[in-house]
């Protein structure tokens, strides 16, 4: 399957359009735009603040001065690392989650929300981040995107900063499931449905996420396996440092 930016981008702006917190943070009961709002972005400082006391046990001292969250959506995590970071820095590709994301982080003067539509950081003037953080992000791109975002990330960080993602590894279904799910997905729901934008689910397998690291100049702290990518995806968070 052959996935364009430009398709990603337009996705996302539909989602956007249609349930944008659903499409953040995809439970299934909150479809539909059930979501309140208030729960919505509380989610994200719980999240944060595990985030930050993940950070306490890797053994490193970051300073707070400058984070990233990359793939931001609507700000859900962003307005959260606002509370921890002297500036923060939303980059999404989707001007609509963009949007939104600027009025809901509008009392909120450190951060800063900036679109980025090519394969790399170019749109993004900052370049030494304390902490870059990505969730859910990476694994909705192909593999060609997720491995140049990654590379542009580790070389965004100053020395001694922290770069911590989401990633799946790979999935549990047999070869001939996954075929059938794309064929369901670009065939049958896009073309003969036409239902609403996809969702797609990409790994990279966690020696090549490693040594991609290793090759850009950071060393890695820790890998976790989590339930981010759902039961059907052995996924894991990292951790970095650069060096």
């Amino acid at each position: 399957m052959y996935r364009t930016l430009r398709r990603i981008r337009s996705d996302w702006d539909r989602f956007a359009e249609a349930d944008p917190l659903w499409a953040v943070l995809t439970h299934p009961e909150k479809r539909g735009r059930r979501w309140d709002k208030c729960a919505f972005f509380e989610t994200g400082r719980h999240e944060i603040d595990d985030l930050m006391h993940y950070i306490g046990t890797l053994g490193v001292e970051i300073s707070h001065r400058r984070a990233l969250d990359f793939g931001c959506g609507v700000g859900r995590l962003t307005g959260a690392l606002a509370g921890h970071f002297d500036e923060v820095y939303g980059v999404d590709i989707s001007p609509v989650m963009l949007d939104l994301a600027r009025g809901y982080c509008a009392h909120l003067p450190n951060c800063t929300f900036v679109e980025n539509t090519n394969p790399d950081l170019c749109h993004l003037l900052v370049k030494d981040f304390d902490l870059i953080y990505s969730c859910a992000t990476l694994q909705h791109m192909p593999p060609r995107f997720a491995k140049r975002y990654l590379r542009c990330m580790a070389q965004r960080l100053r020395p001694g900063g922290l770069l911590v993602f989401q990633l799946p590894d790979r999935s549990l279904s047999s070869i001939a499931g996954r075929i059938l799910a794309i064929l369901y997905e670009e065939i049958y729901r896009k073309h003969i449905l036409r239902t609403g934008p996809s969702m797609d689910m990409h790994g990279i397998r966690k020696p090549k996420v490693i040594s991609l690291l290793e090759n850009n100049g950071c060393r890695v702290l820790d890998t976790v396996q989590n339930q981010y990518a759902g039961k059907e995806w052995i996924c894991y968070r990292y951790a970095a440092v650069r060096y």
